[in-house]
């Protein structure tokens, strides 16, 4: 008994030094055991991460843009858009270049760190007035021409540079139909099939078949047919209401056939001669396009007319890469 009471004696003295022991400890370590704690725990933010906005990705493409060492800004937040027509060797056509001249605009735009967008970066531009490229070129075609696919188009590629052809609808035909004499030969629905499943051309209008000049007066005297037209065989000058009308059947034939090819072509028109009046505009509206080019020179500037937009004719003979670089310098000096 006497035992029993010794060994019970001796654990409850034991325990007690246990307690006391560990009661000293945890007052004595606690922040080191916390330091310790706090090497493998995740660091603490007071803000919330969330992802960026679409304006600052844009703003951060340009900010690494123009870091780029060596660039040359010849002009930026702003547009030169080029329009071409036919690419030939022949000699006796206004509205042509040759290949080797055509090669040489290119070449000149690499070389000086201009930037051809695309369709979209242009229309966004447009719309927005956000544009992330500094010395941002659009490369446009009028008429359709089958060169842009035989000449111009390798040319193209050769530089990666994106373009839009804006072709007259009625004159697409198959490889055989297309082809008639005294006319330039058109491009083929399968050259154009071809060409937009690379992404790098677009497509838009040049009118359905409103590409000639008509009579405007019992004189003869000549005009766009996209103007009013005289009537012979009723001696007089369309009214308003039929110039409307033929308007807005051609407009909408051509919206219409450009759709058969691609939904997602953007409804863009070129106007042939860079004929305008208010009742064109109103027209090509209500015919459902959302942007018209005109062949009036300037530059592309933000708050531009969607209706109104400018362009420089540069496919011409008297345009070499002398001629072009002074436009590209006189848009720099206004900058």
């Amino acid at each position: 008994m006497q035992k029993k009471a010794s060994f019970l004696l001796s654990f409850f003295i034991m325990l007690a030094i246990v307690l006391v022991g560990g009661y000293f400890w945890g007052q004595k370590y606690p922040e080191k055991i916390t330091e310790k704690l706090h090497e493998y725990a995740p660091p603490v933010t007071s803000k919330t991460t969330q992802p960026p906005s679409s304006d600052a990705v844009m703003q951060k493409e340009q900010q690494e843009a123009n870091k780029q060492p060596g660039k040359k800004t010849w002009y930026r937040d702003q547009v030169v858009v080029l329009m071409y027509h036919h690419i030939s060797d022949e000699k006796e056509r206004t509205y042509v270049l040759s290949p080797n001249e055509f090669e040489s605009h290119m070449s000149f735009l690499a070389e000086n760190q201009f930037n051809p967008i695309s369709l979209a970066e242009f229309l966004r531009f447009v719309d927005t007035g956000v544009l992330v490229k500094e010395n941002a070129v659009l490369i446009t075609f009028d008429d359709g021409y089958e060169s842009y696919y035989t000449e111009a188009w390798p040319i193209l590629q050769k530089y990666g540079f994106p373009s839009t052809n804006f072709v007259i609808a009625g004159r697409l035909r198959d490889s055989v139909e297309r082809k008639r004499e005294n006319m330039i030969t058109p491009l083929s629905l399968p050259q154009i099939q071809e060409m937009l499943a690379t992404g790098l051309v677009s497509i838009g209008s040049h009118t359905y078949s409103l590409h000639d000049q008509k009579q405007k007066n019992e004189w003869g005297e000549l005009t766009p047919d996209t103007a009013p037209v005289y009537l012979e065989d009723l001696n007089r000058l369309e009214e308003d209401q039929e110039y409307r009308n033929r308007l807005y059947v051609d407009f909408t034939m051509s919206r219409v056939a450009l759709a058969g090819l691609d939904k997602k072509l953007p409804a863009i028109l070129s106007l042939p001669f860079g004929f305008s009046n208010v009742t064109v505009t109103e027209t090509a509206k209500e015919a459902g396009y959302k942007y018209v080019f005109t062949s009036r020179p300037d530059v592309v500037k933000k708050g531009v007319n969607r209706y109104e937009i400018p362009r420089y004719d540069v496919g011409i003979h008297e345009i070499d890469v002398a001629k072009l670089k002074e436009l590209f310098a006189a848009v720099k000096s206004s900058f």
